[in-house]
């Protein structure tokens, strides 16, 4: 367990797809014996669905406003590690209300990476062609850069940030963030 002063209650975990903020979050909050909470799973458990069907019924739009309501919601009172989804952080406003209610972080991953590992993950709509079958390797990795690139400026927001360049095991990640977040919040 690591002992960390001045701790805030919540430490929103931000980045891409397929970063590892699940995995991440899991250890980090064991290591800092706080609860866990997996933003997609708060929204499937609201709406009584999978996020697949939620994007199915009511599109990309009516899964944002979902994701928005849960985040809110999550920021007003919980404490402990939250994984965002990829999307999370949709505009300005949303990453300013986490910053001030929370440590924002950012697991930077690169795009090859991120392709490896979610690609046939069927669980994921954002890979599916318009017949819910997946999508060409080519295609997924243009639409996954442009999605990406149109992201970066959000996530880049975060007070700490780490790399994962997919070659690091989850554990090592997690002390280098430890470490990140107790110089942070000592200096701060």
């Amino acid at each position: 367990m690591w002992m960390i002063s001045n701790l805030p209650d919540i430490i929103f975990l931000s980045g891409f797809m397929g970063t590892g903020k699940s995995t991440i979050g899991r250890l980090l909050a064991e290591r800092l014996e706080r609860n866990f909470l997996d933003l997609d799973d708060k929204i499937e458990e609201e709406a009584g669905c999978t996020i697949s069907d939620i994007f199915e019924q009511s599109g990309e739009a009516g899964f944002r406003t979902a994701e928005r309501r849960a985040l809110l919601e999550v920021a007003r009172g919980y404490k402990g590690v939250v994984a965002l989804g990829g999307g999370s952080l949709q505009n300005q406003h949303m990453v300013d209300h986490l910053k001030l209610n929370g440590l924002l972080v950012f697991i930077e991953t690169p795009i090859s990476v991120i392709l490896d590992r979610i690609s046939g993950d069927e669980n994921r709509p954002l890979l599916l062609n318009e017949e819910g079958n997946p999508k060409s390797r080519e295609r997924l990795q243009n639409e996954l850069q442009k999605l990406y690139n149109e992201r970066l400026s959000l996530y880049k927001q975060a007070v700490i940030k780490i790399s994962n360049d997919g070659h690091k095991k989850p554990d090592q990640l997690v002390q280098t963030l430890l470490k990140k977040i107790k110089n942070h919040v000592e200096y701060y």
